[in-house]
C-alpha cells in the first residue's frame, strides 16, 4: 500500500491490499498542499474511487483549498470542508423539518391521537372525526385553521341537525388534537377553539330510579343476563360509571375492607369507591377459581375489557317501560345506564346525606356538581326551619314566665 504519484500535481495515491473495484484495486486519493498560513505542508485523504473520487476530483479538491486559503476563506482543508457540508445538510434537513411541521395536517396529529385511546373512547372519538372533521380540515395544515373557519364548521354541524351535545364533543376533539400537536412539538401556535363559542350542553339528569323500579329492573336482568345484573348492582350501589364498571379487574376489588379502587378515572385520578353487602356478596359469587389479579371482573367473551354496557340492559329498560313516550335524545328523563349513578346520588340525599358526603362518595369534582341533588333534601330544609322556631317560641315562653315571676316579687 505504498503511496504513488499521479499525473495531477500534488495529488498522490495508494492501492487497498485487498479490496477491489471494477477489476482492479480501490485506490485511495491524498492531496498535499503548502498552508501559508500555518507555514507547513499538509496532507488530506480525499478519498476511494469506490466513493467515486478520482485523481482530476482530487486536483480540483486541493485547488479550492489553495485559493481558499489565499483569499483568507474557509474551507481550508478537507476536514473543514467536511464539516462545512454537515453544518449544510443539518442546517437544511433542520429547515425541512421546521416547514414539515409547519405545514403538517390535522390527520396527521388526529391519526396519532386516535390511536391511543382506549378501546371504547377511540371508536366514538374516530367516528365522529371521520364522520364530521375529516372531510373538511383533515387535508389542512393546522397553522391554516383559524377561529373563523371553527366557526363556519359550527354552524354546519347545526344546519346538519346535530344535537348541541354531539356539536360540543366534536369541537372537544378538535381542541385536544391541537392540544396534543402542542405538547408533541409539531405546533407552536394558539388553539383556535379557545375563541369559539361552544355550544351550551344541558346533561342535567332529573330522572332516577324509584327502588320499586330498581327491584324490577335487577329481577328482570337476573333473568336475562347474570352479568348485566351485577354490573347494574355495582353501578347502582357504588356510584360508577359504565367505562368504571368495565374496566374493574380483581386486582382492584378488596374484599376485606369492602373497597374498590379505580387506577383510572373520568378524572384521569386513581380513586375509591367503597362497595355495599349486596356488592360484596355479588363479587364473591362472582370470582372465579383461581382468578389472575389482573383479569377483568366484567370480560367480554375473550376476557379481555368489555367494549360496552350489554344491549340487554338498554332492551330490559324499554320492555319496562321505563322510557315509555320519551324521545331518543331526551337526556333529561330517558333512563340509560348512566341514570343509574344518578340514582344513587339521588338516594343518598333523599335519606338526608350531606351534599359534602354526597360529593366525596360521587367523586364530584365540584360541590357545584353535586348541589343539583339539594332539591331532594326538602324535608330537611322544613326539618331546620321547623327547629328555629321551635327554639325561638321555647325563648319567648321562657322571656314570658321570667317576667311573670319578677312582677310577683314586685307586688310583694
Amino acid at each position: 500500500m505504498g503511496r504513488k504519484i499521479t499525473s495531477q500535481t500534488g495529488v498522490r495515491v495508494r492501492e487497498h491490499k485487498t479490496r477491489k473495484y471494477r477489476g482492479k484495486p480501490d485506490k485511495y486519493f491524498m492531496i498535499r498542499y503548502y498552508d501559508s498560513v500555518r507555514k507547513e505542508y499538509r496532507e488530506d485523504g480525499a478519498g476511494w474511487s469506490s466513493q467515486q473520487m478520482t485523481a482530476t476530483k482530487a486536483a480540483g479538491l486541493r485547488a479550492e483549498i489553495l485559493g481558499n486559503i489565499k483569499a483568507g476563506k474557509r474551507p481550508q482543508s478537507l476536514k473543514e470542508m467536511r464539516e462545512m457540508e454537515l453544518e449544510r445538510e443539518n442546517a437544511d434537513k433542520t429547515a425541512s423539518e421546521k416547514e414539515e411541521k409547519l405545514n403538517i395536517t390535522l390527520d396527521t396529529v388526529a391519526q396519532e391521537y386516535l390511536a391511543g385511546l382506549n378501546k371504547s373512547t377511540q371508536l366514538a372519538n374516530t367516528s365522529r372525526y371521520n364522520n364530521h372533521i375529516k372531510p373538511v380540515f383533515g387535508k389542512i395544515p393546522l397553522r391554516q385553521i383559524d377561529p373563523l373557519s371553527l366557526e363556519r364548521f359550527k354552524r354546519g354541524l347545526v344546519k346538519k341537525g346535530l344535537a348541541p351535545k354531539t356539536i360540543h364533543h366534536t369541537l372537544t376533539i378538535i381542541r385536544t388534537i391541537f392540544r396534543k400537536a402542542i405538547a408533541w412539538g409539531y405546533y407552536n401556535g394558539s388553539v383556535p377553539t379557545s375563541k369559539v363559542d361552544f355550544p351550551k350542553v344541558n346533561n342535567k339528569r332529573l330522572r332516577f330510579l324509584t327502588h320499586a323500579e330498581a327491584d324490577r329492573l335487577l329481577n328482570e336482568l337476573k333473568r336475562r343476563s347474570p352479568m348485566t345484573h351485577d354490573q347494574v348492582l355495582a353501578a347502582l350501589h357504588c356510584g360508577l360509571r359504565a367505562g368504571e364498571v368495565r374496566g374493574i379487574r380483581w386486582q382492584d376489588v378488596d374484599l376485606k375492607s369492602k373497597i374498590i379502587n379505580l387506577p383510572t378515572t373520568k378524572g384521569g385520578e386513581a380513586q375509591q369507591v367503597y362497595m355495599t353487602d349486596h356488592v360484596k356478596e355479588m363479587l364473591l359469587e362472582r370470582i372465579p377459581e383461581g382468578a389472575r389479579p389482573e383479569e377483568f371482573v366484567f370480560p367480554d367473551k375473550k376476557d379481555g375489557l368489555q367494549f360496552k354496557i350489554s344491549d340487554t340492559f338498554k332492551r330490559t329498560v324499554e320492555d319496562l317501560g321505563f322510557n315509555t313516550g320519551l324521545g331518543t335524545k331526551d337526556a333529561t328523563y330517558r333512563v340509560v345506564f348512566h341514570t343509574l349513578r344518578h340514582t344513587f346520588c339521588s338516594w343518598l340525599a333523599m335519606q338526608g346525606t350531606p351534599l359534602y358526603t354526597i360529593q366525596k362518595l360521587a367523586r364530584h369534582k365540584s360541590i357545584s356538581m353535586t348541589e343539583r341533588y339539594s332539591h331532594l333534601l326538602p324535608d330537611q330544609k322544613q326539618d331546620a326551619v321547623r327547629a328555629m322556631a321551635e327554639v325561638f317560641n321555647n325563648a319567648r315562653i321562657q322571656e314570658d314566665k321570667t317576667k311573670e315571676e319578677q312582677a310577683g316579687r314586685s307586688t310583694l
